[in-house]
């Protein structure tokens, strides 16, 4: 009894540590230079956004010559303010990934959804006439199969399918959930909770990294949106909220991609035994017709009739 508290308690312990370590690295540092860069900007403003002597009234504050009340005060309201940009910041993000893959029903989205639609339709049709020319091409020709992976690569890099979404994040998740129902007749939304549970731990260990990855560079996202709160009132706090949201665009695009990849991995290798653990027979390869009953089981409606 001893020896398993002891393992409780390690596991508790490292648990601890792993929730301060997330805690300090992704909501009270960046807050606290959230914070710093906020009362930079309220001192500075547009008049002299670039000009350091501007901010010697500010360093004052710091200098370390104030009674230790007041700088007690100081440092708890940094404090105050930097975790209460942390937690803001995480509910912009929240409210990004609830709406990016939301399908476009309104009109900023719609067309934001377009362009993305026009420049895949551009590609597409590049890439077709490209495969058109190397059917009436001499055959052996060594220039037309990487001409046309290629403009195929550059159509995949837009959308894997035609565009319905305003961001590309969006549309990969369509796509995978489409690849998989069209392979397999499964609905992955549905009978992904029931397949994590089948999963091994390395794997299920590799899913749950590329999803705080990708939950990550959403929290960057929403940092941008905060920094560029502060682009009203001075000017490179715009420069910071651009390159911000560069970098968590593109982190959340190189997370989205791994996780999809998981997940579709995850499909091919254990739908087969999910159909089995759900006493479905699957004498072969999962298949549209098993997929099928995987989902009728799973919805508790029954066979239709």
């Amino acid at each position: 009894m001893g020896q398993r508290d002891q393992q409780v308690n390690g596991l508790l312990l490292e648990l601890g540590k792993k929730i301060a370590d997330r805690w300090l690295t992704t909501l009270f540092l960046p807050g606290l230079i959230w914070v710093c860069t906020a009362a930079l900007s309220w001192q500075l403003g547009w008049t002299h956004a670039l000009d350091p002597s501007a901010a010697e009234p500010l360093l004052r504050h710091v200098d370390g010559r104030h009674p230790v009340g007041q700088s007690v005060a100081v440092a708890l309201g940094a404090l105050i303010a930097a975790m209460s940009a942390g937690l803001t910041a995480t509910a912009v993000a929240a409210l990004i990934r609830l709406f990016r893959p939301a399908a476009a029903r309104t009109a900023p989205v719609r067309r934001l959804r377009d362009v993305r639609r026009r420049r895949w339709e551009r590609a597409r049709q590049h890439a077709q006439r490209l495969e058109e020319e190397a059917l009436g091409a001499a055959v052996g020709s060594v220039t037309v199969g990487p001409e046309i992976a290629e403009a195929r690569a550059r159509q995949d890099a837009i959308s894997l399918e035609e565009p319905r979404h305003a961001t590309w994040a969006g549309d990969r998740l369509r796509a995978n959930a489409s690849r998989i129902h069209r392979a397999y007749g499964l609905d992955i939304t549905l009978a992904w909770p029931r397949l994590w549970v089948l999963l091994p731990d390395a794997l299920r260990a590799d899913v749950t990294a590329a999803q705080g990855a990708y939950a990550a560079a959403e929290v960057m996202v929403g940092w941008a949106v905060l920094y560029a709160v502060l682009g009203l009132v001075w000017g490179p706090a715009l420069l910071i909220a651009i390159a911000v949201v560069a970098v968590g665009s593109l982190r959340g695009r190189s997370a989205t991609e791994v996780l999809c990849q998981l997940v579709e991995s995850a499909t091919d290798l254990y739908g087969r035994k999910l159909a089995e653990e759900l006493r479905i027979p699957c004498e072969g390869a999962l298949n549209p017709a098993i997929g099928g009953a995987i989902n009728e089981i799973l919805r508790k409606e029954g066979p239709r009739s």
